[in-house]
């Protein structure tokens, strides 16, 4: 054997050799490679996003949506179909005894909805709304008179949201 050829041996079994062992890295290591141990519900709740919701669900929610819509829209509508729509939306919304799939309050118990509190903004934002057109009105009608009472209406409304 020449030395060249003896060089290269020595020097491949230095690269070889094993350096001392540290157990916890060995732990680390092989900790990599062992199979997770999961049930198919943990498997399933990490890959289902947190706002999954069965179509069921999904179809409560635009009814809900649309109500509110409605609601909200048709009240300063001067188009008599948008106001029959918002009568119709606030009748349903304000409904409480009812026990039919899609009333408000059993939409609001599957979806994990407060319906009384829903309820109470929303007569919350009639009442405001109508009051800043009531004003806007007021001022151009009688810019120097003041009123201080309610009117009919809202004092109906605060009475159904119970004030």
């Amino acid at each position: 054997m020449s030395s060249v050829q003896k060089r290269n041996i020595f020097s491949a079994q230095q690269e070889f050799t094993p350096a001392v062992r540290n157990p916890a890295v060995e732990d680390k290591v092989f900790s990599l490679f062992q199979p997770d141990i999961l049930i198919p519900g943990q498997f399933l709740a990490t890959t289902k996003s947190k706002t999954h919701r069965d179509p069921e669900q999904r179809l409560m929610l635009a009814v809900l949506e649309d109500a509110v819509w409605c609601f909200q829209n048709g009240l300063r509508a001067k188009d008599k179909k948008k106001q029959d729509l918002s009568r119709e939306a606030e009748e349903w919304l304000m409904e409480e005894d009812s026990k039919w799939l899609f009333s408000f309050n059993e939409i609001c118990d599957l979806l994990g909805l407060e319906a009384k509190y829903i309820r109470k903004r929303l007569v919350l934002w009639k009442i405001e709304s109508l009051s800043a057109r009531g004003k806007a009105a007021q001022r151009t009608a009688h810019p120097n008179r003041k009123t201080n009472g309610r009117t009919k209406s809202q004092r109906y409304l605060r009475a159904v949201a119970g004030f």
